[in-house]
């Protein structure tokens, strides 16, 4: 009975802590993320959250529609 409760205790502090390593890492990823420079309001924003834009051969990033009209309309 003694071992059957070792077992137990055991296999939940290696669930308790491989558990805890797992969301470290993917604490870690979110973190990092790429930034894009937004050539109208002259901002960095995150690359996925950007509205991506090719004209003419490069690529251009904005932060929002209104952004994107407003580099339209000045070109």
């Amino acid at each position: 009975m003694r071992l059957l409760i070792w077992i137990i205790i055991l296999g939940f502090i290696f669930w308790y802590f491989s558990r805890k390593k797992r969301i470290k890492e993917n604490d870690k990823k979110s973190l990092v993320t790429e930034l894009v420079f937004d050539e109208n309001c002259k901002t960095y924003i995150k690359k996925d959250k950007a509205i991506k834009v090719d004209i003419k051969g490069k690529t251009y990033y904005f932060c929002s529609k209104r952004c994107l009209e407003e580099f339209l309309k000045k070109i």
